[in-house]
């Protein structure tokens, strides 16, 4: 996936290191870069009578998203880490958004990350 000029182009390389969410990008970043939704912090459309629900939701996501992806480096969360509980925070906030979606946003938005928590829950297993 290549990652659109509004963002910040470091982020790239993490995106891309957590398939779902590189796909996710790939659907969502052209709208995300339309409505400035490229920063984390980016909830300019919540008190906004004006926007509808999909974007006011593709906020919160971006939001979520963003700020794991762009967690300073000195966290000690690793790139795949940041991927990986980025792509986790976007598809928790589409659960709480589903309801209130149009129906192209519901497959627009929706972020597959079950193969994730599996793999996450495999390596909770081998660890103990």
């Amino acid at each position: 996936m290549k990652l659109n000029i509004n963002f910040d182009q470091s982020l790239e390389s993490t995106i891309n290191l957590c398939q779902p969410l590189a796909d996710w990008f790939e659907r969502n970043q052209e709208t995300m870069a339309y409505f400035e939704l490229t920063h984390k912090g980016c909830l300019h459309f919540e008190n906004s009578p004006m926007a509808s629900a999909d974007v006011k939701a593709l906020g919160r996501m971006a939001n979520a998203g963003l700020t794991w992806l762009e967690a300073p480096e000195t966290s000690n969360v690793s790139p795949e880490e940041k991927a990986i509980n980025a792509a986790v925070s976007i598809a928790g906030v589409y659960e709480e958004e589903k309801e209130r979606l149009s129906e192209n946003a519901k497959v627009q938005y929706y972020l597959n990350v079950e193969e994730l928590q599996k793999d996450d829950s495999q390596e909770k297993g081998r660890s103990l």
